[in-house]
């Protein structure tokens, strides 16, 4: 066989060796790549710092001095109440751990110590607090970190941490995480941040309560927004015991404990208020019987003993969180009763804040395993929504207001236009009654005064068929001048002024004695010489406007032979009684008064002069008595 024909066999061996040589490089690469990426991790995980054990025991001398004895293994974090009730410090933790890279850099992180402390690294002091004794500084919620000195290192070291604190506040130490400066500084930057968040909602609490304290005082009305403001002041006022860092205003750290449990609370109490206020909800008893409690349970916790303070604290708390959350959900359910939508986007708000609570609450005590609880950020948040929807409340009642109001100014200035034509109306018809009126009384007064004298007049042309010029002008000349007092509203055949009675009748006698005696009618005037009452010019104008046509009525109607005209006092001093007397033939009394216009003009005249008019008639005899009292409004008008 030629060579060519295994040249497709050897070629595998011989024409293309760079494909044999190639799977084993390919092989040392990859191995050398993983290396590169995977070995500093390596590197890095072998020079971790290692806590190798935990310990603590009291320091029952109380002198500063580590403990030679009772130490027990613990797991941070640690509450020494736990171990050892009532014991109140200090207390020491030994962290013993070791690093296989004593030239690398350790840095070194705690979470808090309760309530003040020192660190020690191996036997150096580290830091310490600035206040030991009360009043003592509060580190149990302030992160804090160190990058510890490479020449005080050895493989195996130990950090002592010397803790100070009352076993009433939940003493003991947090967290420690030793790690390079990169993974501490994450690490307590997320500390720090979670810190922020409560400083944040610290100063939206402190906002909204101001904010909505001016929106109340603005509108005393809204209770809802004077409950809100209160809580939020004492929300803040209790989320001030995770930030502080001492014990001021107060002289010990026992004293602000129990003040902010108080602050607890009253926030738990307003908040009630405030979600019964939102939602309309009247429960007087109830609310009186819940700040009663509250304040009985606020007065023995602020005098009870500290040794009892820390269990009483604990269930008050519980309580009053149950009792919270139970209003939340109580208020849930009304809001979904009620379908008000204000209340139904609070109720979502409130069921939001419950579950966080609810969640919060379970991983403190270890019952779920999250990295970190989520009341930080989620109370402002809900702050906010709250602080929107109350606002947008507030922007609805506005809105309604100004509708209402502008309802109002439509309404009032329609009525002010219906009152406007109602006053035309009656404007009008006072004048319509002003016209009337005075027509009226120049009808009376024409029938009074005119009639009269031309009663007078015929008469006296009967009685003398012969009259001269003169005399006929005379009569012409009366006339005219009774015309003229119509036309005025006034009489110069009267005495206006008061003088006396004589003086007073004395125009009106001259003129109808002449005329009684040519017609044979004997008269006779009994007056007394003074007024026995103090009548006003209108009263006389009026009675002399009566005496007129009672005068000329006799004349007219009753064919007597005597007349008496008599004026006297009553006994009880503030009547005045003027009676018209005659012998005539009589008259029927209500026909004449309903079918004549004389005696209606005459009763409505004595009436208007503040009397009152009597008639009596019978054949023989007929008499007039009107009985006039002294007029008290100086407006009175005769006519």
């Amino acid at each position: 066989m030629p060579h060519q024909a295994h040249l497709s066999q050897a070629g595998r061996l011989v024409a293309h060796p760079r494909r044999e040589r190639g799977s084993p490089a390919r092989f040392a690469a990859l191995i050398l790549l993983w290396l590169g990426l995977f070995l500093p991790v390596l590197v890095q995980a072998a020079c971790q710092p290692q806590i190798t054990q935990v310990r603590m025991a009291p320091e029952r001398a109380g002198d500063g001095q580590r403990p030679t004895e009772g130490w027990q293994t613990v797991t941070l974090p640690d509450i020494w109440q736990r171990h050892w009730p009532g014991f109140n410090g200090p207390v020491w933790y030994r962290v013993d751990w070791q690093t296989a890279c004593p030239a690398q850099t350790v840095a070194l992180h705690v979470s808090g110590m309760a309530m003040a402390g020192q660190v020690f690294l191996n036997d150096a002091l580290l830091w310490q607090d600035d206040s030991l004794a009360e009043p003592m500084s509060r580190s149990w919620n302030v992160p804090r970190q160190w990058l510890l000195p490479a020449a005080a290192l050895d493989d195996t070291n130990t950090l002592w941490f010397r803790i100070v604190a009352p076993a009433h506040l939940s003493p003991g130490l947090g967290s420690v995480m030793l790690g390079t400066q990169a993974q501490i500084d994450a690490r307590h930057q997320g500390r720090t941040r979670q810190r922020d968040l409560y400083a944040f909602n610290l100063v939206v609490s402190l906002v909204l309560a101001g904010l909505f304290l001016v929106f109340w005082l603005v509108r005393r009305s809204e209770h809802a927004f004077g409950w809100f403001a209160l809580a939020s002041l004492l929300w803040s006022a209790t989320l001030s015991n995770v930030l502080v860092t001492t014990p001021w205003p107060f002289d010990n750290s026992t004293t602000w404990a129990r003040w902010n449990i108080v602050a607890l609370i009253a926030y738990c109490c307003a908040f009630c208020m405030f979600t019964w206020s939102f939602g309309n909800i009247r429960m007087p008893r109830l609310a009186m019987a819940l700040w009663s409690l509250s304040g009985i349970v606020a007065l023995a916790l602020l005098l009870m003993p500290a040794t009892d303070l820390y269990d009483a604290s604990a269930v008050v708390a519980l309580v009053y969180a149950c009792f919270f959350c139970a209003n939340c959900l109580q208020f849930i359910f009304h809001a979904w009763r009620s379908r008000e939508p204000s209340q139904l986007l609070f109720a979502a708000c409130l069921a939001l804040f419950v579950l966080i609570a609810v969640h919060d609450v379970l991983a403190h005590h270890g019952l779920i395993d999250v990295p970190s609880n989520h009341g930080p950020i989620s109370a402002p948040l809900i702050s906010i929504c709250l602080f929107l929807i109350l606002a947008w409340r507030y922007a609805g009642n506005l809105r309604r207001i100004e509708a209402f109001n502008e309802e109002l100014q439509t309404a009032v200035q329609q009525t002010r236009t219906e009152l406007t034509q109602t006053l035309q109306r009656e404007h009008q018809l006072e004048a319509d009654n002003i016209r009337l009126n005075e027509r009226l009384r120049m009808t009376h007064d024409l029938h009074d005064s005119l009639g009269s004298s031309l009663m007078r007049s015929m008469a006296v042309v009967n009685q003398s068929r012969q009259l001269g010029g003169e005399q006929f002008l005379s009569i012409l000349r009366e006339l005219r001048t009774d015309l003229r007092h119509v036309i005025d509203g006034s009489s110069d055949s009267m005495t206006l002024e008061q003088g006396t009675p004589t003086e007073w009748i004395a125009p009106l006698r001259r003129r109808f004695t002449s005329l009684f005696d040519d017609l044979g009618l004997a008269s006779r005037w009994t007056l007394p010489p003074e007024w026995s009452v103090h009548l006003s010019p209108a009263q006389l104008l009026g009675l002399t406007r009566f005496l007129e046509e009672a005068l000329t009525n006799v004349l007219k109607h009753s064919q007597a032979s005597h007349l008496s005209v008599s004026m006297q006092g009553e006994p009880d001093g503030q009547t005045l009684l003027l009676s018209v007397e005659d012998d005539g033939r009589g008259f029927d009394v209500e026909q004449a008064r309903h079918a004549g216009i004389g005696m209606q003009s005459m009763h409505r005249r004595i009436e208007r002069i503040n009397g009152t008019l009597l008639v009596t008639s019978t054949p023989g005899i007929t008499r007039l008595s009107a009985r006039i009292r002294p007029d008290k409004s100086p407006a009175t008008q005769a006519g």
